[in-house]
């Protein structure tokens, strides 16, 4: 289940696992496991696909589904929905 402090944290390494896993203190490093970072990434570029233009709409569909099922609650859906339009201007 991916939370929204999962999604702070993907947000705090810029999406950088190599950053996280040799900079990250113990308590960050037992929030989330490689696993989680991957499928948060792997989030990431599908929605930026889909808001992009680049995915029809039934990908779409499926992929919200997909996404509110990973994650624990509306807050971090919309977290990791954020994470997205960041990383499309560059702030991420």
């Amino acid at each position: 289940m991916i939370t929204l402090e999962m999604v702070e944290l993907y947000k705090k390494y810029g999406g950088d696992i190599d950053g996280w896993a040799r900079t990250a203190v113990s308590n960050e490093k037992s929030v989330m496991s490689d696993a989680d970072w991957y499928e948060i990434d792997a989030f990431v570029h599908e929605y930026g696909l889909v808001k992009s233009g680049l995915a029809s709409a039934r990908y779409a569909e499926k992929l919200h589904h997909r996404m509110s099922a990973a994650v624990s609650d509306e807050d971090a859906l919309q977290g990791l929905k954020s994470l997205v339009e960041e990383s499309r201007q560059g702030a991420l």
